[in-house]
């Protein structure tokens, strides 16, 4: 009896060590390590995120850039930190998903992540040079049969988001045109502005100014639906008639899985304050981002599983790996 009385007892003063961590987090600076160049689109929102977060925490919460081989070293170097809250990931989900199918090997296991928050989302575009005497995407495409293996396309990193995005397109319209990767949505933008590529396939935050000052033409949406920020501007599917096109990019925070349950908790419900005021809303818009609603941990768990059983299939229809 007293054992069992003991063994009560230590799982009370547990639970109550556990509580008191979770009202003195955070204590310290807290890490957001993104695993983008600065400018993309993921460090554009990550961001205005971290500076909410450490309005309302007390305490400072810091991106840290840590870019390459397509986000596994940034999130390599987030499972291996120390699970005590301190350190969190925030990148985009598509990617994270899938890095689970591209690469037959991870140096992580991509179950040792909980997703604590999705932060927006964007879809895709198609842009173009000014200079490259194209109008839609079927002009691309007309453009890239008269010259097989000439057209170059950029994307923000192989295995990304856009390089599926061009590589789905090259397969359902049978076209030739050769991909250069670059690290990240903000380099391959500026290499697309001074005309390196005369196309690539970038997110709105980072591009929608360029568009809107003439310096790229936006041509087509990889989404199902097209943007509210360019309602002008076509989805591939509809200007192709594609079926089941459709790619785009959601933010999301996510904590190593041994972090204690009382500070995700906390950062869970911090994030969906955050996403529900109105300021953050507005700042949403100005990024030319769609807003995401908070979702329950349970539904998030739901959402991430059914994301990484989707990109599988995308992976092995495409056969494009990174190993």
């Amino acid at each position: 009896m007293a054992r069992v009385s003991g063994g009560i007892c230590g799982l009370i003063m547990l639970a109550a060590a556990a509580a008191a961590a979770a009202q003195a987090w955070p204590n310290r600076p807290v890490r957001i390590i993104v695993p983008w160049a600065p400018g993309g689109a993921t460090d554009i929102i990550g961001r205005p995120l971290a500076q909410k977060l450490s309005e309302s925490l007390g305490q400072q919460f810091i991106i840290d850039n840590r870019v390459g081989a397509y986000c596994l070293i940034g999130t390599d170097l987030a499972a291996k930190a120390p699970a005590d809250g301190y350190t969190f990931l925030f990148n985009t989900l598509a990617a994270f998903t899938q890095n689970t199918s591209y690469y037959r090997k991870l140096p992580y296991d991509p179950d040792g992540f909980v997703l604590l928050g999705q932060v927006g989302w964007t879809p895709i575009m198609m842009l173009a040079h000014p200079s490259l005497p194209v109008k839609n995407v079927r002009d691309v495409i007309a453009l890239a049969r008269s010259r097989p293996g000439e057209l170059t396309w950029g994307s923000f990193g192989t295995g990304s988001s856009s390089h599926f995005a061009g590589a789905l397109l090259a397969y359902e319209t049978k076209t030739n045109m050769v991909h250069v990767p670059y690290k990240g949505g903000g380099p391959v933008a500026v290499a697309n502005i001074a005309g390196e590529v005369p196309i690539h396939y970038g997110g709105v935050p980072p591009t929608i100014q360029f568009v809107k000052a003439g310096r790229l033409k936006a041509l087509a949406v990889t989404a199902e639906k097209r943007t509210s920020f360019l309602p002008d501007v076509p989805t591939i599917a509809e200007a192709l008639k594609i079926r089941d096109y459709n790619i785009t990019v959601t933010f999301g925070v996510l904590a190593p899985a041994g972090t204690p349950r009382p500070v995700m908790d906390r950062m869970h419900a911090e994030i969906a304050r955050i996403l529900n005021s109105a300021d953050f809303k507005a700042r949403f818009v100005s990024l030319g981002t769609d807003e995401t609603s908070p979702m329950s941990q349970a539904d998030l768990a739901a959402w991430l599983k059914a994301e990484t059983d989707r990109w599988r299939r995308v992976i092995e229809f495409t056969k494009i790996h990174g190993d």
